[in-house]
């Protein structure tokens, strides 16, 4: 009887780490939608790339945004972060901000085309990787992806539907929905391209050569054009 007492304790301590585990892995927000994606014509200057932040906490929680440009196609493409307090300039990279409990706001990424005029403009396109941190808690973090592309002429881009898994990768992901890929840029955050990739018929592709950390791959249509990007969590 003693040792099925002591087995007793020993299951409800472990209950009771593993609900504790599970509590503090929760985010006390929550992004969506997560990646977020602006289509529009080259002749648009602004071109937002929506999205919004959710407090899913019991109170306020603060939270800092840092803003990396992975990828922008040319010189005349710049971005700018809306967040629930304020919309920014471009040369802001990081702010912080307040959520109340039960309360959400934007968090969206604007895509500037200075070389929209004269019509039909200059195509572009654009990556954009938000890092948000929970000051309260800084192992709280959370990311998002902004993707932005332009239309020229008649064409359509692909529907952005690629899923990959797994995520986190060790060694190998595979895509789905990926008929309309024609090619891939694997970058960091930072925006180095440190693989390409061709489609290939498994649809299973190798970077178990990287080292850890987060990358963004990037998928390019027949007519090399951005329609899609997703954040890689290498191990």
């Amino acid at each position: 009887m003693r040792d099925i007492s002591i087995m007793k304790k020993i299951l409800l301590f472990l209950l009771f780490v593993g609900l504790a585990t599970l509590a503090d892995a929760q985010s006390a927000y929550h992004v969506y939608p997560n990646p977020s994606d602006t289509i529009t014509t080259a002749d648009t200057y602004d071109s937002p790339a929506k999205g919004k932040i959710s407090n899913v906490s019991n109170g306020p929680v603060t939270v800092k945004w840092e803003r990396n440009e992975v990828y922008l196609s040319s010189s005349n493409i710049t971005t700018a972060v809306c967040d629930p307090v304020t919309c920014w300039f471009p040369g802001v990279s990081t702010k912080n901000f307040t959520l109340d409990k039960d309360s959400s706001g934007q968090l969206t990424i604007h895509f500037y085309n200075a070389a929209f005029d004269p019509p039909p403009g200059q195509a572009g396109s654009g990556i954009v990787h938000l890092k948000l941190t929970n000051l309260g808690n800084p192992a709280d973090t959370l990311t998002a992806v902004y993707t932005y592309s332009t239309l020229t002429g008649t064409e359509e881009l692909p529907a952005p539907v690629v899923k990959l898994f797994p995520n986190p990768v060790t060694d190998f992901f595979t895509l789905q929905n990926a008929e309309e890929v024609a090619s891939m840029r694997l970058f960091t955050i930072g925006g180095q391209v440190v693989a390409r990739f061709e489609a290939s018929a498994s649809n299973t592709y190798a970077i178990g050569q990287l080292p850890a950390g987060n990358y963004v791959l990037a998928f390019d249509d027949k007519n090399g054009n951005l329609f899609q990007a997703v954040e890689i969590h290498k191990r």
